[in-house]
């Protein structure tokens, strides 16, 4: 499926858009490829465009496919709709309508008024997924807030006595490294520098636009520096303020248990990534999440849209929380 291809091709942009979407075209033709392309910020063409640059003027009469809804507005680019107007496409088929209020269905109705034939919402899930931070980031005016967790079965981070190197597999830990590849910025707390001393820094070896942001929460002023970091002495919500002021369009929290429950609480949390290693360790305290705790069943944070799938010899749960942000 074409469709399928634009949303691969979107991927390859991994690190390289933000705070722009991962989009992917593919221009086709009597079931011939004739070009692909796909977005990275630096590279200011749209994916669109690359396809058609590639096409040339064999391009008229064909079909694009694009994994978001082609642009409608001037930005630092010409309208891709107008472009592919111009360039004599018949049918376009997207996979999801671009949530942007800048285009929001302005691109689908700019080519169906110039009689192009559109069909949007193949692969809508597969794509939303895929431009998470982008939709919420253009929708809420916020960054995207991932937590990761790395516990034992029994839900806890280290042993009794305070070690916690290594819970899970060398496997989870390279994939906390793709995630954090895709993010523009790794969050943990004051306890857990002083404790641990981590590096913060994205070991993927894949190639990013610009250096992921490390931000340290300290309300009580433990840390002095931390090289090439933000120290943050504010609410957990006036971070998310920060954070988008700077084009920051996702996050990732990486932090201790009382951190953790307090960033849930405070709703700035949409998605977990927990990293559970088949073991067990006991005890009362080194829990995963901390903090003051729920005291009404009722009003328990919910998970969904959760997924589970193998990580080596781990497990890793992925989830999403619905809470009001």
């Amino acid at each position: 499926m074409y469709i399928r291809r634009t949303l691969e091709l979107a991927e390859k942009g991994e690190g390289l858009t933000s705070p722009g979407a991962m989009v992917g075209a593919v221009i086709v033709k009597d079931g011939k490829i004739l070009g692909e392309g796909f977005y990275t910020y630096d590279g200011i063409d749209h994916a669109e465009t690359i396809a058609l640059k590639q096409a040339g003027p064999a391009a008229r009469g064909a079909t694009v496919y694009t994994s978001l809804e082609p642009c409608s507005h001037q930005g630092r680019t010409p309208p891709c709709a107008q472009a592919l107007i111009e360039a004599g496409i018949t049918r376009v088929v997207t996979a999801m309508q671009d949530p942007n209020p800048e285009v929001n269905g302005r691109g689908i109705a700019m080519l169906r008024d110039a009689g192009i034939q559109v069909e949007s919402g193949i692969l809508d899930n597969e794509a939303r997924r895929l431009n998470e931070a982008f939709i919420t980031y253009k929708t809420e005016k916020r960054p995207f807030g991932i937590l990761k967790i790395a516990m034992t079965l029994d839900g806890k981070i280290a042993t009794r006595g305070g070690e916690s190197q290594w819970i899970t597999s060398e496997n989870s830990r390279q994939a906390v490294q793709w995630l954090r590849h895709r993010c523009d910025a790794l969050v943990t707390g004051s306890g857990t520098i002083l404790k641990d001393n981590p590096k913060l820094t994205d070991r993927s070896g894949l190639p990013r636009r610009r250096p992921l942001l490390r931000v340290i929460l300290d309300r009580r002023g433990r840390v002095s520096e931390f090289a090439d970091a933000l120290l943050f002495r504010e609410s957990l919500e006036a971070l998310t303020v920060e954070l988008y002021k700077r084009e920051i369009q996702s996050f990732m929290m990486e932090c201790g248990p009382d951190l953790a429950f307090d960033a849930l609480r405070a709703g700035i949390i949409d998605k977990i990534v927990a990293f559970v290693a088949p073991k067990i360790l006991g005890a009362r305290d080194m829990t995963a999440i901390g903090g003051a705790g729920i005291q009404r069943l009722a009003d328990a944070i919910a998970i969904k849209d959760w997924s589970a799938a193998p990580s080596g010899p781990d497990i890793v749960i992925t989830g999403y929380v619905h809470r009001n942000h």
